[in-house]
């Protein structure tokens, strides 16, 4: 099965809400707001096993997983090793993002999954607008960079 986009709904609101820190940026943020603020960006089903991030590959997309599971894995020559396994509220891809390079490791749904798929040119906004966030995901990419 492919993956495929999905009508938003407030419970994934919420949880972008959360993740992004979007509380003083929109007080009352809902589904109805997604569009607006993030008009290149959706909410998408993964099924499980279907690989999102590949290590290596280009890419400045950020996702965040409103509900299922992600492996994060990375590959050290021959041997490969889990990093984590993400669950929902949990963000991935900003290493790339705030980096401006290959992907350092890969994504591979752990279980079927909705996840909203944040692209770049919506997420430069957002990071110009809220501090807050772009210090927490330039934060959140040094600890995961020092963890290998």
């Amino acid at each position: 099965m492919d993956p495929f986009k999905i009508t938003m709904d407030d419970e994934a609101a919420e949880v972008l809400r959360e993740s992004l820190r979007l509380e003083g940026f929109f007080p009352e943020f809902d589904s109805g707001h997604v569009p607006k603020v993030f008009p290149h960006s959706a909410l998408w089903f993964f099924p499980k096993d279907f690989q999102l991030i590949r290590q290596g590959d280009p890419g400045e997309d950020v996702f965040i997983i409103c509900s299922g599971c992600v492996s994060i894995t990375k590959t050290f020559g021959d041997a490969g090793a889990q990093l984590a396994m993400l669950k929902a509220g949990e963000l991935f891809g900003e290493i790339a993002l705030l980096k401006k390079g290959a992907r350092t490791a890969s994504a591979v749904a752990a279980e079927d999954s909705r996840i909203f798929r944040l692209v770049q040119q919506d997420m430069a906004y957002i990071l110009k607008e809220n501090l807050a966030l772009a210090r927490h995901l330039k934060s959140l990419a040094e600890e995961r960079l020092a963890r290998g």
